[in-house]
């Protein structure tokens, strides 16, 4: 064979960063085009406030590391009491400084919570909180990593199921304003995922910022398998109805939104949801 056809030596130009989202294995050579763009959007390490339904806050985390120990301060409302999440299930004591807002977490036994997305914990608080600051999060070896506040309100670690809607949110919808969150939910979802223990209940399955043009938003829908052996993916199911609530960044509070549809009715069995304006 002709020796200058051999391009093994040539340089694989992609992502050499393993921890990017799209890392190449196979490339040799650094293009810059690394993204740490985690799931749903948010960047890998950081944190972030989720409304609950019950009227607490969880705080949201992406990590690629094991988590060992954390400190970080709320700020905008004053902390009455901790709720389970993550960390305590990992065996963390969790400990919040009502006064000053400050949280401190860690394992008297050497536990990490694992690399991935979910729920640190959550908070019951006397208002709307506005920033997470002064975080110090450190690794199974005590060594400090970097994590960022990411100021959204509505997030999901919902995978895809291969089954989905859009909903389609019209430009002549008045009642929004540039940077207003839109969260869609099923009040009565599928919240497992990849057994059959059929746990019910509300679940965020699609959102999205508005900037003030046509938005579409594309939920995420259950499986359900398990009459033939298989199991249940977490998502909407079809014959429920379509559930819209909003953060109002200028407010800072929650709303419940009841939607005018120039198609459909409502539900995520709908072939085509159009809204065309929105009250509260």
């Amino acid at each position: 064979s002709n020796p200058l056809d051999d391009d093994s030596n040539t340089p694989i130009a992609g992502c050499t960063d393993s921890t990017a989202n799209n890392y190449n294995a196979n490339a040799t050579s650094d293009d810059g085009s690394c993204t740490s763009m985690g799931t749903d959007n948010h960047p890998i390490n950081s944190l972030w406030f989720v409304p609950n339904s019950n009227g607490t806050w969880g705080v949201g985390y992406y990590s690629n590391i094991e988590i060992g120990g954390l400190q970080l301060t709320i700020s905008g409302a004053n902390i009455i009491s901790v709720i389970s999440g993550d960390a305590q299930d990992q065996g963390f004591s969790v400990t919040a400084n009502e006064g000053s807002g400050i949280i401190l977490g860690f394992s008297f036994s050497g536990a990490t919570i694992p690399a991935g997305i979910g729920k640190l914990f959550s908070l019951e608080l006397d208002g709307t909180p506005t920033e997470i600051t002064e975080i110090i999060i450190s690794d199974g070896s005590a060594n400090s990593v970097l994590f960022t506040f990411e100021a959204t309100n509505f997030s999901s670690n919902l995978n895809t199921t291969g089954i989905s809607k859009l909903t389609i949110f019209s430009s002549s919808i008045s009642t929004l304003e540039v940077g207003d969150e839109i969260g869609i939910f099923d009040s009565n979802g599928i919240l497992n995922y990849n057994d059959c223990s059929n746990q019910i209940g509300e679940l965020l399955v699609g959102s999205s910022t508005w900037q003030g043009e046509q938005l579409n938003i594309v939920s995420i829908g259950s499986v359900d398998y398990c009459d033939i052996g298989e199991v249940q993916l977490s998502g909407f199911q079809l014959s429920n109805p379509i559930i819209i609530k909003i953060w109002d960044v200028s407010e800072q509070t929650l709303k419940i939104a009841a939607p005018e549809y120039s198609s459909g009715s409502g539900l995520f069995s709908d072939v085509l949801t159009v809204i065309s304006e929105l009250s509260f």
